[in-house]
């Protein structure tokens, strides 16, 4: 069989790692996982897990660059981080500053921590946009959570 050329789940992982190895302590993260919030079945098996960050891939783009076999390949990640407050918390203040530390944590790995993949190089990742009020929240507000949600671009180039 051939040497793969899409690597989803390699790249979703390494993302996992980076946010579990440098910010989990840091932030206090009870869960770091690929996976969303819409595959928990309730609101009660979240509690438990908050603080949390889930990394969901969301799109891959193929583009043929060359008539070899040549692909640029597009990743694209939803990182969503979900917190609890308190009645007395600075809400806004304190979900800007851990989604702005995921952010500076990709930006400082554009690399993704030296990732080496089979048949393939990152080429590129950016940190696209933050959402300070992603549409995952609506159902949290009655439950005491608050959610962030970063859209984080891989850009690899694979060959045949």
């Amino acid at each position: 069989m051939a040497a793969p050329r899409l690597h989803g789940n390699i790249i979703a992982d390494r993302v996992v790692q980076l946010i579990r190895d440098n910010l989990a302590g840091v932030m206090g993260l009870k869960t770091v996982a690929v996976g969303a919030l819409e595959f928990l079945p309730t609101l009660d098996n979240l509690a438990d897990q908050v603080p949390a960050a889930f990394v969901k891939p969301i799109t891959t783009t193929l583009e043929r660059i060359t008539t070899a076999q040549t692909y640029q390949i597009v990743y694209s990640f939803r990182v969503v981080l979900v917190r609890p407050f308190g009645a007395d918390e600075k809400i806004i203040w304190n979900k800007t500053e851990s989604v702005e530390k995921i952010v500076e944590l990709l930006i400082d790995n554009v690399d993704l921590g030296g990732l080496s993949l089979q048949n393939a190089q990152v080429k590129s990742t950016t940190a696209k946009t933050i959402e300070y009020e992603p549409y995952e929240e609506q159902p949290l507000i009655r439950a005491n959570l608050t959610t962030a949600a970063v859209l984080f671009v891989v850009e690899t180039v694979t060959r045949k």
